[in-house]
């Protein structure tokens, strides 16, 4: 039987996944966007055309997040996937109750380019690079305020999963201080890492510099609101290459304005693209990028062949390279069996 997986229309840098399903023998069905003017989302005939009897599926679909009724209906589905690292687009929590592993592209380039792209903004922020750039562009010399040292700066990293925990790695030599905030990491695991584990108000009053780097979960939305950022030292910056619902910008672009924050670096936003007219991509103390600092042409060559094995091997009754839900293996072993699929031996311990 020809395995069906359901991608959008439009992969971009990511046809090569469907190229490799194709030549693995998938079926792949394209799901276009929604027409200009219609509303967004899966109709009962869009879920019952695509997904009814769908074996796996490439996210994300543009203007229609893979929700539980869609996951529900799909009584054939054995794994989905995100070609990239968030996966906020889909109902994980759904995928995991029923039984369907989500993979993600926690490709190595993907992680260590973002990680790297921290450091060099933590730095480029200390050292006062926008104002320097700013100044010789506008005709003038060298800045009053030369800005500081990276060393002897305080780190704070709020998140230290695999990005934050690269980010510590690439700090160590720096001479600095590394504060981090995980509730699901212990102390000695960020001793090792050589940083020093606190709650997140200590991180963010004692930090010169506040990189965020959580997904994008109910928990964190929002996570750095008008109370955080007032609990933030004066003079001090924040870094966001989460997702922009993480910090509300609203309240980010008033501490800019009122000169509590002294800038920023920001390269995911609450709309992406970004409003032209957000005062954020103008501002002369932030590093405004759109969603791409840690991108790389390694990460662009890895990602699809990662998105195609993460898909492969769900089909074929083993674990994702990389997944998001392991708490889900059990109840996919389950549906596997129900599907007439061995699942191969577990990889975990």
């Amino acid at each position: 039987m020809t395995l069906k997986v359901v991608v959008p229309a439009v992969l971009g840098r990511n046809e090569e996944t469907a190229r490799r399903l194709i030549e693995a023998g998938c079926e792949v069905v394209r799901v276009p966007p929604p027409a200009p003017g219609a509303p967004a989302g899966w109709t009962g005939d869009l879920i019952e055309r695509y997904f009814l009897d769908a074996d796996a599926f490439l996210g994300n679909f543009p203007g229609r997040p893979v929700t539980r009724e869609v996951l529900e209906a799909a009584a054939r589905l054995r794994v989905g996937a995100s070609p990239i690292i968030g996966t906020e687009m889909i109902d994980v929590e759904a995928a995991t109750e029923l039984g369907i592993v989500i993979g993600y592209g926690a490709a190595p380039e993907n992680l260590l380019g973002v990680a790297e792209a921290v450091v060099m903004l933590a730095a480029a922020l200390i050292k006062r690079l926008p104002a320097k750039w700013q100044a010789v562009r506008d005709g003038a010399w060298r800045l009053d305020s030369p800005g500081r040292m990276v060393m002897n700066s305080t780190i704070g990293l709020v998140g230290l999963g695999n990005i934050g925990r690269a980010v510590a790695q690439r700090l160590q030599g720096w001479q600095c201080r590394v504060l981090a905030a995980d509730p699901y990491v212990s102390a000695e695991a960020a001793r090792n890492l050589g940083a020093e584990l606190v709650d997140l108000d200590a991180l963010l009053r004692e930090s010169d510099v506040v990189s965020v780097m959580v997904t994008l979960t109910d928990a964190t939305r929002r996570l750095i609101g008008a109370r955080e950022l007032a609990l933030m030292k004066p003079g001090s910056y924040l870094i966001n290459t989460a997702r922009g619902a993480c910090v509300d910008e609203a309240a980010l672009i008033a501490a800019l304005e009122e000169g509590r924050l002294a800038g920023a670096a920001v390269d995911t936003w609450e709309r992406e693209p970004s409003d032209a007219d957000n005062p954020l991509r103008r501002h002369p103390g932030v590093i405004a990028t759109g969603h791409n600092i840690g991108h790389s042409e390694e990460a662009y060559e890895a990602l699809p062949i990662l998105a195609a094995e993460n898909i492969m091997r769900g089909l074929r009754g083993e674990e994702p390279v990389c997944l998001r839900n392991p708490e889900a293996l059990p109840r996919w072993r389950e549906r596997l069996a129900r599907l007439g699929v061995s699942p191969a031996p577990s990889r975990r311990v």
